[in-house]
C-alpha cells in the first residue's frame, strides 16, 4: 500500500514538473520576445505609437481567449488544449521570426493571443491534480518558475537580437516546440470525465455581471479601484519601457534585456528574503505605503535618468514596490470576500487588469511618439501619487 502510494506520488510529481516546464518556457518565450519585439516594430517602419498598438493586439486577444481556452479545456480535455494553445505560440514566434512586413507582424500577435492561452490550461491542469491542502504550495512554486523566466528571457533575447532580431523569436519557437513534445510524449490527461457540452456567455469573456456586484460592496470596489490603478501605472511604464529606454537612454536590445532581467532577478530576492519580514515588523498596509512609495520613486528618478548605468538604480526601487504591492493587493482582495467568492473577485480583478494591459500600450507609445520621453514616467509618477492619496484616505477610514 506504501509503495504503491509513493508510486502515485512519483508520478504526479512528474508530472508537475512537466507543468512547470510548459510554464517555464511559456514565460521564457513570451520574456524574450518583449525587449525585441518593440526594436522590431521600428525596423519595420513603425513609430512608436504603433508599436503600443501591436503590443496591445496580444492583450485584447488574451482578455477574449483565456476563459474561451479554459472553457474548451473542461470540454475537450487539458492535453489536447495545451497541444493547440503550444501549437499557436510556435506559431506566432515562428512568424514574428519570419516577420519582414508589419501584416504578419499583425498576424503573429493574433494568432499566439487568440489561441496560445497555455497559462489558463496550466493552472486548471495544476487545480485537477494536486489536492486543496497542497494547491497553495504548487501555486506558490508556479509563481517561483514564472520568476526564472522573466530573469532569462530578456537577457536571451537581448543578447539574440544583437546578432539579428529574428534569432531570438526563432529561439523562442524552437522552446515552444519543446514543450510540445514534453506534453505529447509525457502529460497524461488530467480530467477523467470531460464535459459533454460547452456554454459559453459573454460574461465568461467579461464579467459584467460579477464586477457590478462586488462593485456594490464598498469594500471590494476600494480594492478593485485601487488595484486596477496600481496595474495601470504600473503597466503603462512596463509596456513601452523598450521604447523609453531607446528613446531617452539611447540603449540596444541587448541593454535593454539585461535593464528586465535586472528587475526580474532582484524580484525574486525581495520576494523571498525581505517582503515576509517586513510585513511581519511593520504591518501589511505600511509595507503596501512603502511599495507604493517605491514605484512613485522610480518613476521620478527616471524621468532624470539619461545614462544606461544610471537606469540600474532606481530599478532596484521598482523591483522592490512590485514585489511588495502586487501580493499584498492579491490578499487584501482575497480577504475582502468570503472564501466561495475568491475566484469570482480574482477574475474581476483579470479582466479589468487586461483591460488595463490593452490601453496602457497605446497610451504610452502616444506619449513616446508626440511627447519628450520623459513624460512617460512622469505621468506614471502622477498616477502613484494619486494612487498613494486614495491609499491614505482609504486606511484612515479604516
Amino acid at each position: 500500500m506504501a509503495s504503491s502510494l509513493k508510486s502515485q506520488q512519483t508520478k504526479l510529481n512528474s508530472h508537475l514538473i512537466i507543468i512547470f516546464i510548459i510554464m517555464f518556457t511559456e514565460v521564457l518565450g513570451f520574456s524574450i520576445v518583449m525587449p525585441v519585439l518593440p526594436f522590431l516594430g521600428l525596423s519595420l517602419g513603425l513609430n512608436a505609437f504603433e508599436v503600443g498598438l501591436i503590443i496591445s493586439i496580444f492583450s485584447f486577444s488574451q482578455l477574449i481567449a483565456s476563459p474561451v481556452t479554459g472553457k474548451l479545456s473542461d470540454r475537450f480535455g487539458r492535453k489536447p488544449i495545451l497541444i493547440v494553445s503550444q501549437t499557436s505560440t510556435l506559431i506566432g514566434f515562428l512568424l514574428l521570426g519570419f516577420a519582414n512586413s508589419v501584416w504578419l507582424l499583425v498576424a503573429a500577435r493574433l494568432i499566439d493571443g487568440l489561441i496560445g492561452s497555455n497559462m489558463t490550461v496550466s493552472q486548471a491542469y495544476i487545480s485537477d491534480v494536486t489536492s486543496p491542502q497542497e494547491r497553495t504550495k504548487i501555486y506558490g512554486y508556479s509563481s517561483a518558475v514564472f520568476g526564472a523566466g522573466l530573469i532569462f528571457g530578456p537577457i536571451i533575447g537581448g543578447t539574440l537580437a544583437a546578432i539579428n532580431y529574428s534569432i531570438p523569436m526563432l529561439f523562442a519557437a524552437s522552446i515552444s516546440l519543446i514543450s510540445i513534445i514534453l506534453v505529447i510524449i509525457f502529460l497524461p490527461e488530467s480530467l477523467s470525465l470531460k464535459k459533454e457540452g460547452i456554454k459559453l456567455k459573454f460574461n465568461d469573456i467579461i464579467p459584467i455581471d460579477e464586477a457590478k456586484r462586488f462593485f456594490k460592496d464598498s469594500i471590494v470596489r476600494k480594492v478593485l479601484l485601487l488595484f486596477f490603478i496600481y496595474n495601470f501605472g504600473f503597466g503603462l511604464f512596463i509596456s513601452s519601457f523598450a521604447l523609453f529606454a531607446e528613446q531617452q537612454i539611447c540603449i540596444t536590445t541587448l541593454e535593454v534585456g539585461f535593464l528586465m532581467a535586472w528587475i526580474g532577478i532582484l524580484r525574486v530576492i525581495f520576494q523571498s528574503l525581505l517582503i515576509n519580514p517586513l510585513q511581519k515588523e511593520f504591518g501589511e498596509n505600511s509595507a503596501l505605503s512603502m511599495g507604493i512609495i517605491s514605484m512613485l520613486f522610480t518613476m521620478v528618478m527616471l524621468v532624470f535618468t539619461i545614462e544606461y548605468i544610471f537606469a540600474y538604480i532606481p530599478l532596484i526601487f521598482i523591483a522592490f514596490g512590485t514585489g511588495v504591492c502586487r501580493p499584498i493587493f492579491t490578499s487584501k482582495l482575497t480577504k475582502s470576500v468570503n472564501k466561495e467568492e475568491t475566484g469570482s473577485v480574482l477574475g474581476v480583478n483579470n479582466a479589468l487588469s487586461s483591460i488595463g494591459q490593452i490601453i496602457t500600450p497605446i497610451l504610452s507609445g502616444a506619449l513616446i511618439q508626440y511627447l519628450p520621453s520623459f513624460f512617460l514616467p512622469a505621468l506614471s509618477a502622477i498616477i502613484f501619487v494619486f494612487l498613494f492619496i486614495l491609499w491614505i484616505k482609504g486606511s484612515k477610514r479604516n
